[in-house]
């Protein structure tokens, strides 16, 4: 048990105003306040990496039609890998290294259930947010229990060069598919086949992109791991093979749109017998152990790598590098490394 008090400023992110378009730095507030102190059975955690994600983009919208809705005045969710520094809660020691999702701040205060505790000796702390994380998780679960591909069977992923993505790709090769990616630019579509395996990439900004995606998959696509949504998608769906795959992991094109639009060649699933289906990884919640068992084995090996985009800053700097993945500018899974890491 600890009776540390606490001195010292913790910012803390709010949402300003709802965003018009992608989310800009003047949408959000920060806020500077004490560091909390902790009472019986509490945990006081530092983040050291805040995790930037697309999806964000959902719920800080006018509606009411997703969960977790973010309202201007409300703090910004945020699942942050740091430290325990005190702890009145004997299940956390200090010096303990956890995920928590206590949002947009360097401090956070909680009761212990909502903490997960860290083996930095399987992964880097910074990967447990992305690759290790729930981005490689999804990308983890939704390969080898959903699609399930085969050797010699050809997958694309889009938004190839996302957190989600660059590990949906490493393990559809491990899987033994050809796999292609599409990405915004040429230096990805480099990076995507010099640094991380992929077979084929595309810049899908090139106008014949899709002219590419046919020459690239002769034998028509298996498995289309869908991130972005819109017209790659849509196109996509027009070379899908007999009984293939379209698995929704995620929809970035649409996230800041007011009006969602959905795939107008969905013919194609009926004339070539193929599925499109929705995917969670929560799903799989109590096989997380085993699967990060299985990563750490391939990491250790060599075969499996952790993309990460690390911006340093803090609290503050979360507005820009969230714009930053917007426009393209991550490689991999994008980060905010606080002082507490550097």
């Amino acid at each position: 048990m600890s009776e540390a008090k606490n001195e010292g400023t913790n910012l803390q992110l709010f949402l300003k105003r709802i965003p018009q378009g992608v989310a800009g730095p003047d949408d959000f507030e920060v806020r500077e306040t004490e560091i909390p102190q902790i009472g019986d059975q509490q945990v006081l955690v530092q983040a050291h990496y805040l995790s930037v994600d697309a999806a964000l983009r959902l719920i800080v919208r006018d509606s009411d039609e997703f969960l977790f809705r973010i309202r201007p005045g409300d703090m910004i969710n945020n699942t942050f890998a740091g430290q325990v520094i005190e702890s009145n809660n004997a299940d956390f020691h200090a010096g303990d290294y956890v995920l928590a999702p206590l949002g947009a701040q360097n401090f956070g205060v909680t009761n212990g259930a909502d903490l997960e505790k860290i083996d930095t000796s399987q992964a880097p702390l910074s990967g447990w947010l992305g690759g290790f994380g729930t981005s490689g998780l999804t990308a983890y679960f939704a390969i080898f229990e959903e699609c399930k591909p085969q050797p010699g069977q050809t997958v694309v992923v889009n938004g190839a060069a996302g957190a989600v993505g660059t590990m949906a790709g490493q393990f559809a090769k491990l899987a033994g598919a050809t796999v292609i990616g599409i990405t915004g630019s040429a230096q990805k579509c480099q990076w995507l086949t010099e640094e991380l395996g992929y077979d084929i990439a595309i810049n899908y900004h090139d106008r014949d992109w899709f002219d590419q995606l046919e020459a690239a998959a002769p034998e028509r696509i298996d498995v289309i791991f869908d991130n972005v949504g819109g017209d790659i998608l849509d196109q996509s769906l027009k070379h899908i093979a007999t009984r293939g795959i379209v698995l929704l992991c995620g929809s970035t094109s649409q996230y800041a749109q007011d009006e969602m639009v959905g795939p107008a060649n969905y013919i194609w699933l009926g004339t070539m017998r193929a599925r499109m289906q929705g995917f969670v990884v929560f799903d799989y919640a109590d096989r997380y152990a085993d699967a990060r068992r299985r990563m750490a084995q391939w990491i250790a090996d060599g075969q499996l790598k952790l993309p990460e985009y690390v911006i340093d800053g803090d609290v503050g700097d979360f507005p820009r590098a969230f714009q930053g993945q917007y426009e393209g500018k991550n490689l991999g899974k994008m980060l905010v490394r606080l002082p507490a890491a550097r």
